[in-house]
């Protein structure tokens, strides 16, 4: 179970991370908030911060995890499945993709805490 919740963190990270950067870009976020919208520059900023941060913290968690050529490895994997999600989801469900990385965002904040613990 434990190691099931470590992966899934590496996962939401990744997600959480391509979700904020995604999301700083002009074309998505008037995906989401209509034609010709764009984000504010301090709103930008905060979302490639954020999205810089959560794909560094899981870069690190998988190194901790399993050393630094595995842990590379699987952070790559889950990066280029979480890429892969959000190509698929962006174009078609802009709405659901954002509702998604809300969601793992707060089961991310979950195992943490439940990785914590145990």
């Amino acid at each position: 179970m434990i190691a099931t919740l470590e992966n899934f963190l590496i996962f939401a990270l990744c997600y959480a991370g391509l979700s904020c950067l995604c999301l700083a870009m002009d074309r998505h976020y008037a995906d989401l908030h209509g034609r010709g919208a764009e984000p504010p520059p301090q709103l930008r900023r905060r979302l490639q911060w954020g999205g810089s941060l959560a794909l560094t913290i899981g870069l690190a968690w998988a190194m901790h995890l399993a050393g630094f050529g595995y842990g590379l490895v699987s952070w790559v994997g889950s990066l280029t499945g979480c890429g892969l999600l959000l190509i698929w989801l962006l174009p078609y469900a802009p709405q659901q993709a954002m509702r998604l990385a809300r969601f793992i965002g707060a089961a991310a904040l979950l195992a943490a805490v439940l990785l914590a613990v145990l």
